[in-house]
């Protein structure tokens, strides 16, 4: 199948007369012409379901649109800017100097390049959106050629300084994701990214591989601020996590350890490692018998993974697709979050056909190539890493527990005997990643969907007339984390509840019940009568459509909106601990 043409699905995009509003509207700055990289920006966003417009500011106008975006770029309802520079265009003389006298050139250099820093810096306190900052690359200009004799300890030495201290110096600022510009730069190699002719011609460096590489490179970054990654990877066993049919060759005859090809499986194990980190979940379908197969778990000296790293397991001889679903089901996500790696392909095409809506990988056959095999996809996207996602794992298992016990006791007695203990609080600086991501990638147990970018949160969570409230829920087995989130705005004497998020794995313990009931409380400290909520449908959100009802609210005929007068709103649950934490005075 061959794969689309960015450029003509962008092009096709720009043509649409019904294409929908914009959800995505990036501001490119740079010190190089920038033109050709809207149509791989632009495809690689409606690739993730986004309606992205794109606007490219003037030629080497970086710091100006750093110190005054609005009026360079020509916009103020932007969602992202990025910024791609490189240090021969903006500091040719000093860099060329830096070979020949680098004691004198390169401390005003990086003099240069702080000013230039302070020039994000301003943008970053006067833009509240997402901020995408190149990383330099590897200089393309005289003196600066790769394999000339002595350029490790010249050119690459001059280059490495800036970069270190760049990077080093960006990392500083809040909130301002890095591109690194030179990491794609080697992977795509110099010889193929670099057009000379149209460098010289048009101050645009890059042959249309290398613009492809760049735009996707961005777009995930981009992209990660509103589009969910995926959230668990399902594993086979033989021939995927370890070489060799565990049943037939027994546990000294698989392949895994540091000899190829059990090396490749190894690292790809460690991959897996790495994912967990990020709060990526792994699971387990394979059609075993169960005491082989977790034996190797036990007892294989090679093994990266254990048993503690794996939140279910599906080891038996039925359906894959069957597996997938009650691993699905299990940990309380949709099909679609789901990315299942077999080195079967008829397992592989029963999957395709009959769960269209989960991922599948094949085990390469080349098996050198096994480690990377997710490593090359932007399945596994993180905008931010939070210690809810670190944590994520531990707390599946915990969640086990919880089940176990609850399958042993009548619903009202298990809910009794968690002890459960809910604080709503005003957000907090530590709290709006977290809390950013809820919004964004929360879909079923959420009344708006609205998306926001951390900074409009949290310049809701200062605002006067607003209140960004996170919900936090532990029991006598552990923390559940910050699991919910409402955004309130005072309209008058009316409370809106603009936002009303939570987990679905709290659901049905009482934690909606004192959600509502704390959300009264905090519209009351706002001087309002009323609290005032919609529900806007989404194919994935049926599950609260009756929310408000259920509550006692009221719907508008006239506007739609569910309203309920804060003395009529209901307790919270009696056997829930529950507090009312707000910064500015007020609390239950």
């Amino acid at each position: 199948m061959t794969a689309p043409d960015p450029k003509a699905a962008w092009r096709q995009h720009l043509k649409r007369q019904d294409k929908p509003k914009p959800d995505m509207i990036v501001g490119l700055a740079g010190s190089i012409t920038l033109e050709p990289l809207e149509p791989y920006l632009g495809a690689h966003l409606l690739g993730k379901g986004l309606s992205p417009e794109i606007v490219t500011g003037p030629f080497d106008q970086v710091r100006q649109s750093c110190l005054d975006y609005k009026s360079v770029l020509g916009r103020d309802d932007l969602h992202a800017i990025v910024i791609v520079w490189r240090i021969e265009d903006m500091f040719p003389a000093l860099l060329a100097r830096c070979l020949d006298e680098p004691a004198d050139a390169m401390p005003t250099l990086l003099g240069e390049v702080k000013s230039l820093i302070d020039a994000i810096a301003h943008l970053r306190k006067s833009f509240h959106g997402t901020i995408v900052v190149s990383t330099p690359s590897y200089p393309s200009m005289p003196g600066y050629e790769p394999l000339d004799m002595g350029q490790a300890a010249a050119g690459m030495t001059a280059f490495n300084t800036v970069s270190q201290f760049f990077t080093q110096e960006v990392m500083k600022l809040e909130r301002v994701r890095l591109f690194d510009l030179h990491a794609h730069l080697l992977s795509f190699g110099m010889k193929n990214a670099h057009d000379a002719r149209k460098w010289h011609l048009y101050r645009n460096p890059s042959t249309e591989g290398f613009w492809a590489e760049t735009g996707r490179g961005i777009g995930r970054i981009v992209s990660a601020e509103k589009v969910s990654p995926k959230k668990c990877v399902v594993l086979d066993l033989d021939n995927t996590l370890w070489g060799g049919i565990i049943g037939e060759d027994g546990l000294g005859g698989i392949q895994l350890g540091d000899d190829f090809p059990g090396k490749a499986f190894r690292d790809f194990q460690r991959y897996l490692m790495h994912l967990k980190s990020k709060g990526v979940l792994l699971a387990v379908a394979s059609k075993n018998n169960p005491e082989d197969a977790l034996e190797v778990f036990d007892k294989h000296d090679a093994m990266i993974l254990s048993r503690k790293d794996i939140v279910a397991f599906e080891i038996h001889w039925e359906s894959k697709v069957e597996s997938l679903k009650r691993i699905a089901k299990k940990i309380n996500i949709g099909l679609d979050s789901l990315v299942f790696v077999d080195d079967n392909p008829k397992e592989i095409g029963e999957v395709q056909e009959r769960l269209p809506e989960v991922t599948c990988m094949m085990v390469p056959e080349e098996l050198a190539e096994l480690p990377a095999l997710l490593s090359h996809t932007d399945f596994f996207d993180f905008a931010e890493v939070t210690a809810e996602d670190r944590k994520r794992t531990e707390m599946l298992v915990t969640d086990s527990m919880r089940q176990e016990v609850q399958d042993t006791m009548s619903e009202e007695d298990f809910r009794k005997s968690l002890n459960l203990k809910i604080d709503v609080f005003s957000a907090e600086k530590q709290h709006l990643a977290r809390i950013t991501q809820l919004v964004n990638k929360t879909n079923q147990f959420n009344l708006t969907t609205i998306r926001r970018t951390q900074d409009e949160v949290e310049a809701l969570a200062n605002g006067k007339d607003s209140l960004v409230l996170g919900m936090d829920i532990r029991d006598k087995y552990g923390e559940y984390g910050l699991v919910g989130v409402s955004i309130l705005k005072k309209e008058d004497e009316a409370c809106i509840i603009d936002t009303l998020l939570m987990s679905c794995r709290v659901l049905g313990r009482g934690a909606e019940d004192t959600f509502i009931a704390k959300l009264a409380e905090a519209a009351k400290s706002l001087g309002c009568t009323e609290m005032r909520g919609k529900y806007i449908a989404t194919q994935k959100n049926g599950m609260v459509k009756d929310l408000y009802k259920r509550f006692n609210f009221s719907q508008d005929a006239k506007s739609g909106d569910w309203v309920l007068q804060i003395a009529e709103a209901p307790a919270a649950p009696d056997h829930i601990e529950s507090a009312l934490k707000l910064a500015q005075g007020g609390g239950g």
